[in-house]
């Protein structure tokens, strides 16, 4: 997992406390059935584009999960 990555997982936790949002909140806030995928993203970086674009606007983020490099 990159370090953008990580960072932005930094970012749902800490706006998870801020609302004071369990997983299980975020979980129907952002359409899914199962905490778990919530757990997968946030522990091992598992997760579509989909859903993190999802996360990231439920939780007000505008940090990328991933580094964009221009060539």
């Amino acid at each position: 997992m990159s370090q953008q990555h990580q960072k932005w997982i930094s970012l749902v936790e800490q706006r998870l406390k801020e609302k004071g949002w369990s997983k299980a909140d975020l979980t129907q806030v952002v359409g899914l059935r199962s905490p778990a995928t919530i757990t997968d993203l946030l522990k091992k970086g598992k997760g579509s584009a989909d859903l993190k674009l999802r996360v990231s606007k439920a939780l007000d983020i505008r940090e990328p999960w991933e580094n964009f490099e221009e060539n």
